[in-house]
Formats: structure tokens, C-alpha cells, sequence
């Protein structure tokens, strides 16, 4: 039996070839709890002054149009509702301008990356090329001046009657 020839397949996409790197976004609908209910920790402190995560109530969200907190309401003495709505929709705001700046920074640093590659790469190969130059010994240096000096000697009808042998030109 004559076996088939298959083609890899990479368990990782980024291992395929053409593979272009997307940035994650967030596909939440409320940023300012991520869909949680729970209004996130880092935005809680813009308002609560010295809020722990640990220790304090959880801030519940009330921003239009997420009924995530709703979850939690059961939870009486463990929620803090002081959070209204106009608040929860500015931190709302604000995280949607914070994913939007991440998003941009990590478009800069891509950009730069490959800036950097690139120039790299033009320095590695002018390193490769210096690097054969310093290899030649006395000799090699003496013989390549010296085809050099041989091939500048040739006078141009020389050159002619060459070009014409080896390509063979008109006799017009």
C-alpha cells in the first residue's frame, strides 16, 4: 500500500504559516463591571476612597442597561448600592477609554517590534558582509588587489572584442 502524504497540522494557530497576531478586546457590554455585576475593583477606588476587595462590601452595578447586579441583591449585607447609575455609566467611560488606549499602545509596540526587526535584520547583513571582510588573510587581501589591478589594465577594445566573443555581437 502506497501511504498518503498529509500536511502538518500546528495544535497552535500562531504556529501556522501567515499567522497574523490579533489584539484581544473585551466583548463585554458593561465595562464598568465586565458583565460581572460587580463593579471591578480598580474602578471602585476612583469613588471609594481606601476600598479593599478583601474587606469591603462589593460594589454592586447600576449602569443603564446591565442587569448583572440584579444577581446580587439577595445579598444585602454584602453589597454596597451607592454606586447609581450616572456613576456606574462614567466608569463605564472611563473603561472604555482605558481598553481603547491599551489597544493603542499595544498597536505602537507591534509597530515598533517590527521596526526593530527590520533594522536588525539590515545590521545583521551588513555584519555577515564585514564579517567575510575581516576573515581574508594577507593573501586574500594581495590576490583580490591583484585580479583588481588585472581587470582595470584591460583596454576597451579589449572589453569589445570580449563582449562580442562571449555574446556574440552584429558585424555591422
Amino acid at each position: 500500500m502506497r501511504l498518503p502524504q498529509l500536511p502538518p497540522q500546528p495544535m497552535r494557530r500562531e504556529d501556522e504559516p501567515g499567522y497574523e497576531k490579533e489584539i484581544w478586546h473585551p466583548q463585554w457590554q458593561c465595562f464598568c463591571c465586565w458583565d460581572t455585576g460587580k463593579v471591578q475593583p480598580h474602578l471602585a477606588r476612583l469613588v471609594i476612597s481606601g476600598y479593599n476587595y478583601n474587606r469591603d462590601r462589593l460594589p454592586i452595578c447600576q449602569a443603564p442597561g446591565c442587569s448583572a447586579g440584579s444577581n446580587y441583591l439577595h445579598l444585602e449585607d454584602e453589597i454596597d448600592m451607592r454606586l447609581v447609575s450616572a456613576i456606574c455609566q462614567e466608569l463605564d467611560r472611563i473603561e472604555r477609554e482605558n481598553w481603547r488606549q491599551t489597544t493603542l499602545n499595544k498597536v505602537a509596540l507591534i509597530q515598533e517590534r517590527i521596526k526593530q526587526t527590520t533594522v536588525a535584520k539590515g545590521l545583521r547583513q551588513r555584519d555577515r558582509i564585514a564579517c567575510r571582510m575581516a576573515y581574508r588573510t594577507p593573501y586574500d587581501n594581495r590576490e583580490v588587489q591583484q585580479q583588481k589591478a588585472e581587470i582595470e589594465a584591460i583596454s576597451p577594445q579589449s572589453w569589445a572584442a570580449m563582449s562580442k566573443a562571449y555574446l556574440g555581437g552584429n558585424d555591422e
